[in-house]
């Protein structure tokens, strides 16, 4: 087991290191009088199963994975990280010149770096002052024997800001794709901006090309990035306000989303896999770490929600509440304020979990939840959370919509007034139809005086 410090230094334990009597002995390699991070970023290969000449050694005191690498403005390597402590022990030494700009004095060092997971030989960095680089035969035992491609492409379409994190995408092997997190707000690079982004190589990255794959993503650091072995599509993004992730990194715009099922929105410091590709971990900055089992499939996310009421013979009609918007539910709940809100998910759901609020069911359709609501207030903002929602593929998510309950609001402005009133009056008479159905209130199927005169009758309320 390996640990680092904030003063630069790495150690080694190889029994009992979770208890008190643990022995852990310093292994730091010759960076400590390099320009570093204050967080000495450093990466230890944990082999790859299904692919012999590309695992670790068998599992043992003195043996195992033992290749490891550490960036200070170099890139520092062992691959005797599994070596006895008597007589040497691990042994590091410098594999690349200096990866980094140096156009911020002693700003300018790597902040991540990571193996490829397919090939320990391949390696990228990302760096301070937003330079990446991509090094090919590491490995070797031999000091300055790797080679190293600048992808940075002199900025032009990644962000000259900090890189906070690099990754790969877990099947390429010499023609690399790889990931970068960009620190910073889109103010600081107003002609680049952007926080996530995808390099593809052609053979040792000979010739390369950069796209943003920010998608609907926030204009907030993101500050790590790792991409799912089971179902490469599928990226995470760390940023300061939580996880997100993502089903379909080839997009052109990819479509992010929030990542709530049991996480805080804290920011994510760091992201790992474990060696079996089985498991996320997840480190926080202040709310601890958390683990969750990787997928093989999408994972289910909420394409839409509604407030779905019965106007008589002219049939269903829908109030658009998918977040982040916060609909207006203007008609009437009847005697005994009832709404009924639909949930639609991307995957065939078999449960809907626990609503905050009313009664949940699966339905009308394989992939949706209907939540009924009875007793809700007007005038008032109602929020619902749907929690464990279960996929087919046995994934959870979460869920939650806000609905703002205003009677007479058919113009949805937050406030009943004569302007409502005119509307529902230039409609009376007419059937209801998809671009006027908001002016039956009361929801019998029919446009008229009664109409009018809930309205008038709400005028002068308003939402907070």
């Amino acid at each position: 087991m390996w640990q680092g410090g904030n003063s630069g230094h790495v150690s080694r334990c190889i029994s009992a290191c979770t208890t008190g009597q643990a022995v852990w002995n310093d292994y730091s390699g010759g960076w400590l009088s390099d320009t570093r991070s204050f967080v000495l970023p450093y990466e230890i290969f944990k082999g790859d199963p299904n692919n012999p000449s590309n695992d670790c050694g068998p599992a043992g005191a003195n043996t195992g994975c033992g290749h490891l690498i550490a960036g200070s403005t170099r890139v520092w390597e062992t691959i005797t990280g599994a070596a006895a402590d008597v007589p040497t022990g691990p042994t590091w030494y410098i594999n690349s010149p200096d990866l980094v700009k140096g156009s911020l004095g002693n700003r300018s060092f790597i902040n991540q770096l990571a193996f490829e997971p397919a090939d320990q030989t391949t390696v990228i960095v990302g760096t301070n002052d937003a330079n990446v680089q991509i090094g090919f035969g590491m490995g070797t035992g031999v000091a300055n024997s790797a080679t190293w491609v600048n992808v940075t492409g002199s900025n032009a379409v990644l962000p000259n800001r900090p890189i906070l994190d690099v990754a790969f995408d877990p099947t390429t092997t010499t023609a690399p794709k790889g990931y970068a997190a960009v620190g910073g707000f889109n103010a600081n690079t107003p002609t680049t901006p952007g926080h996530v982004f995808q390099v593809v190589c052609t053979a040792h990255c000979a010739a390369f090309v950069w796209t943003d794959k920010t998608g609907n993503l926030p204009d907030i650091p993101v500050d790590s990035i790792i991409a799912n072995p089971k179902f490469p599509q599928q990226v995470f993004a760390g940023t300061d306000w939580g996880l997100y992730f993502t089903n379909d990194i080839t997009a052109a715009s990819p479509s992010w989303y929030r990542f709530d099922n049991g996480l805080p929105h804290a920011m994510i410091w760091d992201m790992q896999i474990d060696r079996g590709s089985t498991t996320l971990s997840v480190w926080t900055r202040s709310r601890g770490a958390y683990a969750w089992p990787l997928p093989s499939a999408p994972l289910p996310t909420l394409v839409s929600v509604v407030s779905r009421k019965l106007h008589g013979s002219a049939g269903n009609f829908d109030v658009d509440l998918t977040p982040p918007a916060s609909g207006i539910e203007c008609r009437s709940g009847g005697a005994n304020s009832d709404y009924t809100l639909v949930f639609t998910f991307s995957n065939p759901i078999t449960s809907c979990g626990v609503s905050s609020s009313g009664m949940a069911s699966s339905g009308p359709n394989p992939n949706q939840c209907t939540v009924q609501l009875t007793g809700v207030p007007n005038a008032q903002y109602k929020t619902v959370q749907l929690t464990g929602v279960i996929d087919h593929n046995a994934q959870a998510v979460n869920a939650s919509a806000t609905m703002g309950v205003l009677l007479g609001d058919v113009n949805a402005n937050r406030l009943v007034n004569s302007t409502d009133t005119s509307i529902v009056q230039s409609q009376s008479g007419k059937g209801v139809t998809n671009s006027n159905f908001r002016t039956d209130v009361n929801v019998n199927g029919l446009i008229n005086s009664t109409d009018t005169s809930i309205v008038q009758s709400k005028s002068g309320t308003g939402l907070p």
